[in-house]
Parts: C-alpha cells; structure tokens; sequence
C-alpha cells in the first residue's frame, strides 16, 4: 500500500503537475489521520468493552457478598433479641429473688453471649485491588465505599471495643467468682450469694445495653446493605440492556 501511493507521487512529480501532487499529499496525510483516529477509537471502544466486563464481574461478586452479609446480619440481629430477651429474664428472676432451678443453668450460660460478626469482603477487597475507577458510576462506587468503610468498619470496631474492654475486666472476674461452667451451662456456685451481688446484676445490665446497640448497628448496616444490593441489581439490569 505504502509503495503504490509512493509510486503515485513520483508519477505526478514526473509529469510536472505540482498542484496535484500538494492536493494528493494533503489528501494522504488526512486519510493517515483519519486512520489512526479510528483505529485510536476501536483501541478506546475495545478497553472500554473490557473494563465493562471486568465491572460486571467484580458487581457480580460484590453483590453475592452482599447477600451472604445480610443473611448472617438478620440472623445476628435475631440472636441479639435473644439474648436481650434472656438477659431480661435473668434479671426479673434475680431481683424478684425466685428459687433457682437447674434450667436457669443455660439462661446464665446465654445471658453473657454475644455473637461475632463475620462480614464477606472478598468482592470488596477485588475492587480496591483494581481501582475503584472500575465501576463506572459515581453514585453506586460511593455507595460502596460508604457501606465498607465507614457502615462496615464503625459496626466492627465499635462492638469490638465495647467487649474487647468490658469482657475481661468485667465479665470474666464475675462468671467466675459465681458459676462452674461446663458444655453451656453455667451453675451458680452459691445461688443466695449471686442473689446478693448487685455487680453481677450490673454486669448483665450492661452487657444487654450492649446487645440493644449491636441490634442498632447491624440494623443500619442491613438496611445500607440491602440498599446497594438494590443499586448494584439496577446498574446489571442497565449493563445487559444493549441499548446502553
């Protein structure tokens, strides 16, 4: 090709025709660029392609982290209730200073309970790795960032600190002094003497405040994860659409 357009300008230069060698040299350096700016805009259309299809992939995998981290929320959150309900039984069956039973054994065992928050973060942690520029919309890659660094990491941080502090220097020293522990039961060592022992009662007092602000934590962090989950749903709708 390069050879036939060379062999067409010496053919002019021979033949004396100037004019129409300028406008043919003019007319080739314009076809050259328009062919390169095509080609740079296939080279373009091409990567934009492949980035769509790397952020659909890594929307896919957020989002079933998203499911899974509802699910293990609602079942945590049902577990807080629980445990506030049995704290509550607890401490009525104390202060009202009712007969012990051996089945007030597991009440005991449970009322110190808390359960650990296990979150899915792998699709998250995929994104970061490739930049967070992969997902195309402004309003859904903030969204992202807001549930699992700011949503995500106060819930985990805060219940965190909250028994990190209050289980060894509280918890521990008073389950104890009163009980023997053994596959889930607790068993008062001197039931009159844990009737008498308002630390104990303060104890479980706390730990089922605790409980009310774990619900209240995980409760917005479900209700922010079910939100994305809705927005990500959206934008795969959108990505399948072709006319998008």
């Amino acid at each position: 090709m390069i050879k036939f357009f060379r062999n067409i300008r010496k053919k002019l230069l021979q033949q004396g025709k100037t004019s129409n060698y300028l406008k043919y040299a003019i007319g080739e350096i314009v076809l050259v660029v328009v062919g390169i700016l095509i080609a740079l805009q296939i080279n373009n259309w091409n990567e934009y392609r492949k980035d769509r299809i790397i952020e659909r992939k890594l929307l896919i995998e957020l989002n079933e982290n998203l499911e899974s981290n509802a699910t293990r929320l609602k079942s945590d959150m049902q577990k807080e209730l629980t445990s506030i309900s049995i704290i509550e039984f607890v401490l009525n069956h104390l202060d009202n200073r009712r007969p012990y039973h051996d089945s007030l054994d597991v009440y005991f065992n449970k009322a110190l309970f808390s359960p650990d928050i296990v979150l899915s973060t792998s699709g998250f942690e995929s994104i970061k790795l490739k930049g967070f520029q992969v997902v195309s919309k402004d309003t859904l890659r903030k969204s992202i960032r807001d549930l699992f660094e700011v949503r995500y990491d106060n819930m985990l941080s805060e219940t965190v600190r909250l028994e990190d502090q209050f289980w060894p220097s509280s918890v521990l020293p008073l389950k104890h002094k009163h009980f023997r522990i053994s596959e889930g039961r607790s068993k008062p060592v001197d039931y009159k003497k844990l009737l008498d022992d308002e630390s104990f009662k303060n104890m479980i007092s706390d730990r089922m405040h605790f409980r009310k602000l774990a619900y209240k934590h995980k409760s917005e962090s479900l209700i922010q994860t079910e939100f994305l989950m809705r927005q990500i749903e959206i934008e795969l709708k959108e990505k399948n659409n072709p006319m998008n």
